[in-house]
């Protein structure tokens, strides 16, 4: 409330920390989804996890929620469309150590799920996210490497099997040999976004008072059948 109210009194926009919208891997799945390539989405999948280290004495899961599973709440939302319904489950092994699986349904008829908590090591890839549709399939592992599955045919039994530009798996990840500064992580395409909008300027920056514009193409909720309902 104070933030709000400083921001309306200093006429300046309320902006959030999402950068994990601007993540690389989450950008290209974005641009991909909104190209219209990918037709319908049907569901997303994925974790968010994180180690319990940050516990030690203190057993308070509001840190590990709004610093980090806050941004996977965003995400989903940011790659389908608004979130109509929500449940969740969860499992305490020992204080400090939880894990929650989180179900959505989306305005536009499509599912998912989400698995977020503090019991992994941060040494390990911690982030995964599956956008699933009709005979495709985009997969984003650590932020840094994309796959994109399509609809190929049989090759073992084909003797002119080859590779088809609109049929077959597309793949990417970075060079991290190469000698550049690039942001994997999305902080710094945020902060260039953030910038000009304190200036006024009109950006994609989130804000506490923007809405969701779906550019995302997702079927109709009526299609869908057995949808689960949220609680």
């Amino acid at each position: 409330m104070r933030c709000r109210d400083a921001s309306k009194k200093a006429a300046k926009p309320l902006l959030v920390g999402f950068m994990k919208r601007y993540s690389v891997g989450n950008k290209i799945a974005k641009n991909i989804l909104a190209s219209g390539r990918f037709g319908d989405v049907l569901g997303l999948t994925g974790y968010y996890m994180t180690a319990p280290g940050y516990f030690e004495g203190n057993v308070d899961y509001t840190g590990f929620l709004l610093h980090h599973g806050v941004h996977y709440m965003d995400l989903v939302s940011h790659l389908v469309s608004p979130v109509v319904g929500m449940n969740a489950r969860k499992v305490e092994k020992t204080p400090g150590r939880i894990l929650f699986h989180v179900g959505f349904d989306f305005e536009c008829g499509a599912i998912g799920t989400i698995a977020m908590g503090t019991a992994q090591s941060r040494g390990a890839p911690v982030e995964r996210m599956e956008i699933m549709g009709d005979h495709q399939r985009i997969e984003v592992e650590d932020v840094v490497e994309v796959r994109w599955h399509r609809n190929p045919p049989f090759k073992v039994a084909d003797p002119q099997a080859t590779l088809i530009d609109t049929e077959d798996t597309l793949t990417w990840k970075p060079n991290f040999t190469a000698a550049a500064n690039e942001d994997y992580e999305g902080y710094h395409a945020l902060l260039s976004d953030v910038a000009p909008a304190l200036k006024g300027e009109n950006t994609a920056a989130p804000t506490t008072s923007s809405q969701w514009k779906g550019s995302t193409r997702c079927a109709d909720s009526s299609t869908f059948r057995g949808r689960s309902r949220g609680l």
